[in-house]
């Protein structure tokens, strides 16, 4: 049987399972009791849904990745990276060991460092993955990791949508090859990367278009007679969207003291 190796970005599972579900909509005396069970049925939900993910994906090989404390390398580059996005519930944050617990208890590797994301540690097995020609399958709906899917044997799975993507769903989604995409993000920025201001994504789209990526872009587009609208702006602003590009690109060359064959998923 040809080895598949199924990454599970837990802090993307988890919180939107946690919000998703529900709790008092008023406060109450028994507040606390109330987010403690909101957290049991938030690790109950997760154990079930990743019980079915490995069902439907049926792995020879799994890992489960957590986020580690920032900062992070993108800190810093950009100080207010991540600034804006809503904190973890603390109740919730007081409990991740449960959740790393029960994923252990079902045999299931998992893995943190701190100063290290979620979307470079899977970025890097990745890479790897793809170089000794193992399937892989990232259960996120994290849109960083869509790059990966250069590969045709990288695929995404939504485990809430229950959709997979691909390299022809990315090309369907944004209208452009994967190859494509962090210079596409670099100047309309994704998530909490910023891109360039003004540029959006019309005018990130028509200009690889134009130019096919970001390096003729500049070279050529400095050779444009007065440029205007996208491109001025991009010319503009050549630090930010090189500063975007660096902090969309997954990391390749982490070393996380860890082989495949302890990523060996054993309990079916």
């Amino acid at each position: 049987m040809a080895p598949t190796l199924l990454l599970i970005d837990a802090l993307n599972l988890i919180r939107r399972i946690h919000a998703a579900v529900p709790g008092r909509e008023a406060p109450s005396q028994d507040n606390h009791d109330d987010e403690a069970q909101q957290v049991d049925g938030a690790l109950s939900a997760t154990v079930s849904s990743v019980q079915r993910a490995i069902k439907e994906c049926n792995p020879t090989h799994a890992l489960v990745v957590f986020d580690g404390d920032p900062p992070t390398w993108r800190h810093e580059l950009l100080p207010d990276y991540k600034a804006k996005r809503k904190p973890m519930p603390d109740a919730l944050r007081r409990r991740l060991s449960d959740f790393n617990k029960a994923f252990r208890e079902m045999g299931l590797m998992t893995f943190r460092r701190n100063g290290v994301e979620a979307d470079d540690v899977i970025g890097a097995i990745t890479h790897k993955a793809i170089g000794g020609n193992i399937n892989t399958i990232i259960l996120s709906t994290d849109k960083a990791y869509r790059q990966l899917l250069q590969s045709p044997l990288v695929i995404q799975r939504d485990h809430f949508q229950k959709l997979d993507f691909d390299r022809a769903e990315v090309m369907k989604e944004f209208g452009i090859k994967p190859e494509q995409l962090l210079d596409y993000w670099s100047m309309a920025g994704v998530g909490d990367i910023p891109g360039v201001d003004g540029v959006g994504k019309k005018g990130a789209g028509d200009l690889l278009a134009q130019f096919g990526n970001l390096q003729n872009l500049f070279s050529e587009g400095s050779n444009v007679e007065a440029p205007k609208g996208p491109l001025k702006k991009v010319l503009n602003q050549k630090e930010h969207a090189l500063l975007s590009l660096q902090m969309a690109t997954l990391k390749e060359d982490i070393d996380l003291g860890m082989s495949l064959k302890e990523m060996r998923y054993l309990n079916k």
